[in-house]
């Protein structure tokens, strides 16, 4: 079970709780605000009042996503910024890095109306609707709006003010200091506002002369009381006339009436139901929004807070920590080139992206950080591609390669025969050659077709290499190696490989060498003999697109097969992307250095770093000055 801390920071009250991925509270509290210290002080008695609710639920550190804060205001929620709230007298305000700073958690911030929604839409009144907006009517009229299931907030974070749409032209004066806006008809305010007026009309009123609030107006018309009945009447025509006009912007599935006057349960939300069907655009012929009354009262704001952090689990750039592999063979310029920490030497492989059980990555940043990715995608099966389950296998393997000698003639079988004789995927692979010594290349299939039997006498008589077909290879050449291809590395190459999610190797030459137990390494000539092709490569050697050019610099596709897709990005300035939910993006730096921009999250990328963006993550930007190798299913 995963917990997130949801926060409802209001001008009076801090309410927190410890809410779980079924949305349920388990513990929360409150303290008092006293909005007129400074920032600092404020953050940091969130800080501890978030601490104290986890050892409060007796939950380890680890075991939350993280902190989501509702904030009264404008709130950026891509930088984290509290932008300007009068409530609490703030601008600029970095919420989410100093509560991460102080508690080491991963903040997420929304505007507090904002979160009111969510939290009604996954665990309230509109739970299970995608798209829902909810009108908070007290003091003013705060406004929520939930679309595709996620909170919609406009450029900087500044849109869903519906309260401060227009309702009447030139009307009254509103607080935001314009006329005629909709919170200046139908907030709890604008109620006692046309009773007073009412009651002016009417001095036999019970409400004459006595301070009033929304409820005793409409307990006055309950009774009868002509003057409460007249402002009544002006003040659900005037919501009704916002219900459609919500209705007619965003036609959500539910319209939920929150705040004081929401009390007043169907007696409210009957006539308003009618009111909409009766005068929405197209309502004879289309979907028409259902209105209700919301259902969760306060704590929508911290059970929406915390499902800023619970819904995307870690879903931003993941950074990788790769897995080491010394085969003889390897040299030192995955340390000296590349940056990679380790005592290994030789350095022959940096397994950059893998779930493989001989390598996994382990996972650099975040509330995953010190886990390996493989547990992230068991417990997060969407953040691989859509249709994924927790039993579901990592297909791929990503590494750089330096071959300061050569590898072994080798082929690597099929999923049939993979599956068949050794329970393991296949391993249909390519390589880019990220540096290339002169004259270096690699054997790439035979120069002709030959039999088995031809073959066998190759491998026999210490021939084989004579029959392959030797290709030199210069930086930027790319090699797509199909599962039965009889192949090597040879001496001198620097490698970028894109693999199956396999460690399955059948050598069948390895030029007489031994292993570190000074015996002559293995051979696996039978099962090689059963899985290789025999023939000259189908494939040419590539790239055989042209580059194309995008803003931000150029995109160059490398290869595109039924097991994965990889592209070369060049990026000069700023590029744009977006991880769909068909797919994972997996991003390696082979060169440069800049930085990786997604939901909120800010990666730096420098030479020999690789992120994983889970699918379904959505935009992301590049900047830079940089080349980055992309794969994608």
């Amino acid at each position: 079970m995963r917990y997130a801390i949801g926060i409802d920071l209001g001008g009076t009250n801090i309410a927190a709780g410890i809410v779980d991925e079924a949305y349920a509270i388990l513990k929360r509290d409150s303290i008092p605000t006293h909005a007129s210290r400074p920032w600092p002080e404020i953050v940091a008695d969130m800080a501890l009042l978030a601490a104290r609710l986890v050892e409060q639920a007796g939950l380890a550190p680890e075991d939350c996503a993280g902190i989501g804060v509702g904030s009264p205001g404008t709130c950026n929620a891509q930088t984290g910024e509290v932008v300007y709230s009068n409530n609490i007298s703030w601008e600029h305000v970095p919420l989410a890095a100093e509560l991460t700073r102080l508690t080491g958690y991963p903040c997420r911030i929304s505007n507090d109306a904002n979160c009111a929604a969510l939290g009604e839409a996954v665990a309230g009144a509109a739970k299970g609707c995608s798209d829902v907006v909810l009108l908070t009517l007290g003091t003013g009229v705060g406004s929520g709006i939930v679309l595709n299931g996620e909170i919609f907030e406009g450029i900087d974070s500044a849109g869903a003010e519906l309260g401060h749409t227009t309702m009447i032209s030139g009307g009254v004066r509103c607080t935001c200091g314009r006329e005629g806006c909709v919170e200046s008809y139908v907030s709890a305010t604008a109620l006692i506002r046309m009773a007073r007026e009412e009651a002016a009309r009417h001095p036999g009123s019970v409400l004459v002369g006595r301070d009033i609030d929304a409820k005793a107006v409409y307990e006055a018309k309950d009774a009868g009381d002509e003057a409460a009945c007249e402002a009544v009447a002006r003040y659900e025509m005037y919501l009704g006339e916002a219900a459609v006009n919500v209705a007619n912007l965003f036609r959500p599935q539910m319209l939920l009436i929150g705040g004081g006057v929401s009390g007043r349960g169907k007696a409210l939300t009957e006539p308003l139901n009618a009111y909409v069907r009766e005068h929405c655009f197209g309502g004879d012929h289309s979907y028409v929004t259902k209105v209700a009354a919301a259902s969760l009262g306060n704590l929508a704001g911290i059970i929406g807070a915390a499902a800023l952090c619970l819904r995307k689990p870690g879903a931003g750039p993941l950074l990788l920590k790769p897995a080491f592999k010394d085969y003889i063979w390897g040299g030192s310029r995955l340390k000296t080139d590349f940056g990679k920490a380790t005592e290994m030497t030789p350095l022959a492989e940096s397994w950059e992206l893998s779930c493989h059980e001989d390598g996994p990555s382990v996972i650099l940043n975040g509330p995953w950080a010190g886990r390996t990715l493989k547990a992230y995608l068991e417990a997060h099966p969407q953040h691989l591609r859509a249709g994924a389950d927790a039993g579901t296998e990592f297909p791929l393997l990503i590494k750089l390669i330096d071959a300061a000698r050569s590898l072994s003639v080798q082929v690597h079988p099929d999923d049939e025969y993979a599956r068949r004789e050794e329970n393991s995927f296949g391993k249909t692979e390519m390589w880019y050659v990220v540096d290339a010594e002169p004259g270096a290349g690699i054997y790439y299939g035979f120069k002709e077709r030959i039999t088995l039997e031809e073959m066998e006498e190759a491998i026999k008589t210490d021939t084989l290499t004579d029959r392959l077909n030797w290709v030199s290879a210069k930086p930027g050449d790319v090699f797509f190696i199909p599962a039965g291809t009889v192949h090597a590395i040879g001496a001198g190459l620097l490698i970028a490989e894109v693999q199956q999610s396999s460690n399955l190797t059948y050598r069948v030459y390895d030029y007489g060498r031994v292993g570190a137990d000074g015996k002559p390494r293995a051979l696996h000539i039978k099962k090689a003999l059963d899985v290789a092709l025999r023939e000259q490569p189908v494939n040419p050697v590539g790239p055989t697109e042209p580059a194309r050019a995008v803003d931000g610099g150029e995109i160059q596709p490398l290869v595109s097969c039924e097991k994965f897709d990889v592209s070369a990005l060049t990026v000069r300035g700023l590029m744009r992307g977006r991880a769909e939910t068909q797919s994972f993006h997996a991003l390696m730096c082979l060169n440069g250095a800049g930085a990786l921009v997604a939901g909120g999250h800010s990666v730096p990328l420098a030479k020999g770093q690789t992120v994983f963006l889970p699918a379904g993550m959505g935009d992301y930007q590049l900047a830079g000055d940089m080349r980055l190798l992309k794969t994608t299913l």
